[in-house]
């Protein structure tokens, strides 16, 4: 049965072309058109996004472990003795400023935010600087706080990645990542010598990318960013009220978007997560999949090699068929129009001819005669 629309992403065996017409037919006006569950993806039409977004999770990362690290190592009510006072505690604006450095440092990521506990940020009952920008490669960045939403569906702590972080790391940390730490300070005004830190070596706990939350794809229709996107989220943690144990403080997250994610046609394991795989159009007697990274979210991201016994046949730089034309070739074929798809085959690899050269016997002849004289 052909599904189309939001039936398509669910099928059995899925038409790639019919997926990809809906999933970039959806845009901030049409999405109102659908409803909420045909707006998210199964997780297998993120397939590799661990490796081709870890750079944008590993800032998450970055970002979630320094807040654990101040938030552990730092007191800011620890009297010391002479002149030395203790660190301030975290602020508002270095929250955000943090925050914005994410979206500003890494061009896919589209939103950032450093989402607080209730009651776990400073002065404040709930906190979550949010950074996220419009367009692509600009200098335009918009900042907001998203605890001044108040409806249930829009309040952040009712997201499900923040709630999945916030049971999984409700109780055990053990699983947490043991930094140590060897602080040094200045022993007086001038700098001249160095002193260690009053508890040292000292050391903090914090999360590993691996645990961290990667949602599904989803659009975010009615949000900053209305897009299809994927988000990562990375927790920290602090000592609670009487600094015997740690407890969840909060989520550092970031969101992509997928159209930039190279999805894989080529054939895999059947246990393989991939919503596309072995979807390509290649010759298989002939030829088989190579994929090519680069060509984002659609159809021919991947080349046609000549196997073993078989040879391209046609004289080209290139020695393969682009993934690109094929698949053009073959919406050709479907449609019923004119179309070169028979032509894009290996054809069986021949030996080439041995020829011996006219000039060669005549100087082979000439040596001969001389040497027999």
């Amino acid at each position: 049965m052909n599904h189309t629309g939001p039936n398509s992403v669910h099928a059995s065996k899925i038409n790639i072309h019919r997926v990809l017409s809906f999933i970039l037919s959806v845009n901030d006006k049409t999405c109102k058109n659908f409803r909420p569950q045909d707006l998210i993806l199964p997780g297998s039409y993120a397939y590799g996004v661990e490796e081709q977004f870890q750079n944008e999770a590993q800032m998450a990362v970055r970002l979630a472990n320094f807040i654990s690290a101040f938030l552990q190592v730092s007191d800011p009510k620890e009297v010391f003795s002479g002149k030395r006072v203790a660190d301030k505690p975290l602020t508002e604006d270095q929250m955000m400023g943090e925050t914005l450095a994410l979206v500003m440092g890494d061009s896919k990521i589209w939103s950032a935010g450093t989402f607080w506990d209730r009651k776990k940020f400073t002065n404040r009952t709930l906190f979550a600087p949010f950074a996220y920008k419009k367009q692509l490669n600009t200098r335009k960045f918009k900042m907001e706080d998203l605890a001044r939403l108040d409806k249930t569906d829009e309040v952040y702590t009712n997201k499900h990645w923040f709630r999945f972080l916030k049971q999984r790391w409700a109780t055990n940390f053990d699983l947490l990542e043991q930094y140590e730490l060897k602080i040094k300070i200045r022993q007086n005004e001038t700098g001249e010598l160095l002193t260690q830190y009053e508890r040292y070596p000292t050391f903090y706990r914090a999360a590993k990318m691996g645990d961290g939350y990667w949602t599904s794809p989803y659009f975010d229709c009615g949000g900053k960013v209305p897009k299809w996107v994927i988000t990562y989220a990375a927790p920290f943690f602090g000592w609670d009220s009487l600094k015997s144990n740690l407890e969840f403080k909060g989520v550092v997250a970031v969101t992509m978007d997928l159209i930039q994610l190279d999805i894989n046609q080529c054939p895999a394991k059947y246990s393989t997560p991939n919503a596309f795989k072995d979807t390509h159009k290649c010759d298989q007697q002939s030829s088989y999949c190579v994929p090519i990274l680069g060509r984002g979210y659609e159809t021919g991201g991947y080349k046609c090699e000549c196997r073993q016994g078989y040879e391209y046949p046609f004289e080209d730089p290139i020695t393969y068929y682009d993934g690109q034309i094929v698949e053009s070739e073959f919406e050709n074929l479907v449609s019923d129009t004119a179309t070169r798809y028979d032509l894009f085959q290996c054809r069986l690899a021949v030996a080439s001819a041995i020829e011996i050269s006219q000039l060669v016997i005549a100087v082979m002849l000439a040596i001969l005669c001389l040497y027999n004289r």
